[in-house]
């Protein structure tokens, strides 16, 4: 289960596509500091939620299944291939 920032972050990045933090803090509906930002993305990177690549100083987020892949999964319908 996904906190209400966590959620609001995989929206951002399913929209936008990969992004690193500067981006979603742009994205996000509410102003929120860098660091928690950055927190968050590297909280659900963790959990195996997002995919990271380093690009010179900064990380870029990618998720790591489709919007709809994360719903069937919520639903319990998750079928592992």
């Amino acid at each position: 289960m996904l906190g209400p920032l966590e959620m609001e972050i995989m929206d951002v990045l399913w929209t936008n596509g990969r992004s690193n933090v500067r981006d979603v803090v742009q994205h996000l509906q509410r102003p929120l500091a860098y660091t928690t930002v950055m927190t968050t993305l590297d909280r659900l990177f963790k959990k195996k939620l997002l995919g990271r690549e380093k690009r010179d100083r900064a990380f870029f987020y990618v998720p790591a299944l489709s919007r709809e892949d994360w719903g069937q999964m919520r639903a319990g319908v998750w079928v592992s291939g």
